[in-house]
């Protein structure tokens, strides 16, 4: 299977689902959608698609880039362009599989066989003890065997954006554990490929066109030419499909039931460019071997809290504040802005949410931004959003944490009616309520921030603080509806509740960051 040849990708057409080839896709420019099962599958679908044309079809320049933007590929051209890949994309190539090593075989009694479900992150794993493999509650005969284009796709997304395939004895790919994707989406499938392709004449200046090891790494494995791979040596094909693991798929009658793995690490000293990530400026000027300078997904903030690091550079971000640290845009948003210019953009947005350790997994989160004509101009006017809805957010958690205390001090100990002991750490009623109240917040903030962010007004900012004030206030009631019946709970939410509505109404005084 040849994801340059074949029918592989997942897509729906006028309502069904079937599956298209690459050469389909660019060259008949069908209306069609990415259609697989998870949101964060549709991501790596179009990651991979990406991936795919910037290699094989890179454009020499931002003319050519336009013109195969808004004119599809002939047979010939896309023939043409082929030829010279075809065995770097064959998923059953006897020597190069596409992603995997070829000598990896069954140990005895299969003890190197891994279920299907670890290649899709947060599913349940048979054969992992790991908290992180039910972190989605979902059965271990969830997917027991699936076609190999799907494999293809999880075979990129686990190495691509996910974490290692066995703890210490396995690597993490390029970008480190879970760092986030920020893809921009066209008006069709075919145009959003190609507004995330970089030109020969943008890549130039970042050093990974000209380099020793161009080919991907199951062409020439890692180590096999230099004891000690360095992050300058590795080109555009071999960083965007990197592949840390020794992998090799299990096939039954034309599916993927599974697949063996070899243990064994790869490190790459230094930083490689890679360009759908943001940055993080400050761990990259640190040069920390154990920290990746990539952006990743916040378990204690929404997406859009981030928001800067998607659309804008360093640079913009120093206009707001010469002492602000942050990130970097990622490098297809970078020319996007440069080739479009004045238009409006789409920013598919999504990763995986660290839990309490590097390697533990808390959530997945996905989003699409959208911002209007001249959103280049409007970093200070979003950097003032970001700041509404956060701030609001935390006045909702001091009200909270105020009711939770207050109840807390109102109860005795039932056995010997004495007061409560503090024993200086958080109580889990508090905790509970602060994270319930958090959740339910940005879980409805997104559809608030969306609605801004497609028609943003500098002069309607108090519109806006309304908006999320509004939000705060419905999601305390709701946190708190079920104590407010009972008679000592009565003052905990009178208290609170005052509390709340006095501090939000100071929330439109410029001390509190909502005005710039």
């Amino acid at each position: 299977m040849n994801l340059l040849t074949d029918d592989w990708i997942p897509v729906e057409i006028a309502g069904m689902q079937q599956r298209i080839s690459l050469q389909t896709l660019l060259c008949d420019d069908p209306d069609c959608t990415i259609k697989t099962f998870r949101d964060d599958m549709d991501l790596a679908t179009l990651q991979l698609l990406v991936c795919l044309v910037q290699v094989v079809f890179m454009p020499d320049d931002k003319k050519v880039l336009k013109q195969r933007w808004q004119k599809p590929l002939t047979v010939s051209e896309y023939q043409d362009g082929i030829a010279s890949f075809l065995d770097w994309f064959d998923l059953l190539h006897p020597k190069t599989p596409f992603m995997q090593t070829a000598n990896v075989t069954p140990e005895k009694g299969d003890k190197n066989w891994a279920s299907l479900q670890k290649l899709f992150m947060g599913l349940p794993e048979k054969t992992s003890s790991s908290p992180t493999s039910s972190a989605f509650f979902d059965t271990t005969d969830e997917i027991t065997n699936i076609p190999i284009g799907d494999a293809a796709i999880a075979l990129f997304q686990q190495a691509t954006n996910g974490f290692s395939l066995g703890g210490v004895g396995y690597s993490v790919g390029l970008k480190g554990s879970m760092p986030l994707t920020t893809l921009v989406v066209s008006e069709s499938l075919r145009k959003s490929i190609w507004c995330n392709v970089l030109s020969r004449e943008f890549l130039e200046p970042f050093g990974i066109l000209d380099v020793l090891i161009p080919e991907p790494t199951w062409i020439t494995p890692p180590h096999s030419r230099f004891t000690e791979e360095q992050a300058h040596h590795i080109g555009l094909a071999r960083g965007l499909f990197w592949q840390p693991a020794k992998v090799k798929l299990a096939l039954c009658n034309g599916l993927v039931t599974g697949f063996y793995k070899e243990a064994g690490t790869c490190t790459v000293k230094g930083y490689w460019q890679h360009p759908h990530t943001p940055i993080d400026i400050l761990r990259l000027q640190a040069n920390d071997p154990k920290e990746k300078p990539y952006l990743s997904g916040q378990g204690n903030q929404p997406l859009w809290g981030q928001m800067l690091s998607y659309f804008y550079s360093a640079e913009n971000i120093k206009t707001l504040d010469i002492n602000r640290g942050g990130y970097s845009r990622a490098l297809v948003v970078q020319q996007y802005q440069a080739v479009w210019r004045g238009a409006g953009i789409k920013l598919a947005v999504g990763g995986y949410i660290k839990g309490g350790s590097t390697e533990s997994l808390a959530g997945r989160k996905h989003e699409l931004y959208s911002l209007s004509t001249d959103w280049d101009a409007k970093i200070s006017e979003i950097d003032c959003l970001i700041k509404i809805g956060l701030n609001t957010q935390q006045k909702l958690d001091s009200a909270i944490r105020n009711f939770a205390d207050l109840a807390e001090t109102t109860f005795k100990d039932r056995r010997d009616g004495k007061p409560r002991q503090q024993t200086g750490k958080e109580g889990h009623f508090r905790k509970n309520l602060r994270n319930k109240a958090k959740q339910q917040y940005f879980d409805n903030s997104e559809t608030i921030m969306h609605s801004i962010l497609r028609n943003l007004v500098f002069d309607d900012l108090a519109g806006y603080q309304k908006r999320f004030s509004q939000l705060a206030e419905q999601v305390f009631e709701q946190v708190i509806s079920p104590y407010e019946h009972e008679d000592k709970m009565l003052q905990p939410v009178l208290v609170a509740r005052r509390k709340l509505d006095y501090e939000l109404k100071n929330l439109n005084k410029p001390s509190d960051g909502a005005t710039p």
